[in-house]
């Protein structure tokens, strides 16, 4: 009908569409919003009420400023609808957040607050259960998995893990999402998120990204910029930090692209005046199990003269949640990356004296940005400068 208009009308004139005809519109289009997304920003709206009248022009709207003003505004109200429908229909990425404020329920939660909804880039966030598969069915999946535990590492079926974890993706969010259980809990329901390769599988399933190849490949792109921008910062506590990472690297094989790689990690919170201390810690090995106490922290241990210096060579690093070590890795750069991992998988908030960090390895290492928000203002900055 659209096509057939925008020929008839010809340049510049628009169609008067009925009621029906508005209704149909836009409940096409919310289907196809929600495709992409169940919660899109206004700004992801507007391009696409922009993109529906660049296709049929005979839907701009007269004297707009531009033109499909109105368009945005009736797409938001959809969405909103939309989403209320599907989560009576139990779909589970909206229905999570049922049950708000209303009419009907006046005791209930407001309606904006705790929404359950991706706000780093997932694109799996919350799915639905296999098509034929139940809860039972899937907690059957999951405790045969953990029996494959409770063999020796050897004797494990790899294979089956892999299956079982994939086939119990749904329910395992639903649980971490939802349910936000203890680490220790987890370690012990889902043993096998505590393991490297099956790990980065579930950070696959959530973002559809590789982690370790996106990650590196980004981080050797910047490296060398951002070691340029470290020998700049000079003056203040965070500069005096700086000039101690990179006079610790100077000491380094030039060529070495691992001591590069971690003298461009460990600089990064002080460039962006955050205190890592208690994050990021070195200890001798007869201090371990002091130091492996946080609510997440990386633990490297180093030899007597590195405990103060950047951990370009360790012996081991432990990653720490709630006062656990919950896995071990002796590089500090891969730690990093399962200590990021981890983040998503557990549904983990980013600690507040290192969020300018985490969000820089997001947005700007992994380009996950739903585009909801802009940058803060000095990582918008440091991403310029990159750019």
């Amino acid at each position: 009908m659209l096509r057939e208009r925008n020929s008839a009308l010809g340049d510049g004139k628009t169609v008067r569409l009925t009621r029906d005809q508005k209704h149909n519109i836009l409940d096409v289009m919310a289907a196809e919003i929600y495709k992409h997304k169940a919660y899109p920003s206004t700004k992801q709206i507007g391009l696409a009420a922009e993109a529906l009248v660049s296709k049929h022009p005979c839907l701009k709207e007269n004297g707009s400023t531009k033109g499909y003003e109105g368009w945005l505004n009736s797409l938001r109200f959809k969405m909103g609808n939309y989403r209320t429908k599907l989560s009576k229909s139990g779909i589970r990425d909206v229905a999570v957040n049922a049950g708000k404020r209303s009419r009907t329920n006046p005791e209930g939660a407001a309606s904006r607050a705790s929404i359950k909804r991706p706000r780093r880039g997932e694109i799996n966030f919350l799915p639905n259960y296999p098509h034929g598969e139940r809860k039972q069915t899937l907690e059957t999946q999951r405790l045969a998995m953990v029996e494959q535990f409770k063999r020796t590492s050897m004797e494990r079926d790899m294979v089956s893990i892999h299956q079982h974890m994939q086939r119990t993706f749904a329910l395992r969010r639903e649980e971490i999402v939802n349910l936000a259980p203890p680490v220790v809990e987890l370690k012990d329901r889902w043993p096998a998120l505590f393991c490297e390769a099956q790990l980065y599988s579930e950070f696959h399933r959530i973002t559809n990204l590789n982690l370790p190849s996106t990650f590196y490949a980004s981080l050797d792109k910047y490296t060398p910029q951002l070691l340029q921008l470290y020998k700049k910062r000079k003056t203040g506590t965070f500069g005096q930090k700086m000039e101690a990472v990179m006079m610790a690297f100077e000491e380094r094989d030039k060529n070495d692209i691992c001591a590069a790689r971690i003298a461009a990690l460990a600089g990064l919170p002080h460039h962006l005046k955050e205190d890592s201390a208690e994050v990021f810690r070195n200890c001798k090995e007869d201090d371990l199990e002091a130091a492996q106490e946080g609510e997440v922290v990386l633990v490297a241990v180093v030899n007597q003269e590195e405990v103060l210096q950047v951990p370009f060579e360790t012996q081991h690093v432990s990653i720490v949640l709630e006062d656990m070590v919950v896995m071990s890795h002796r590089s500090w750069t891969d730690s990093l990356v399962i200590l990021f991992a981890l983040v998503y998988a557990l549904h983990l908030k980013y600690l507040d004296k290192l969020s300018a960090f985490f969000e820089f390895i997001q947005v700007i290492l992994l380009d996950l940005d739903d585009g909801r928000k802009q940058l803060r203002p000095k990582l918008q900055a440091l991403k310029n400068k990159l750019e």
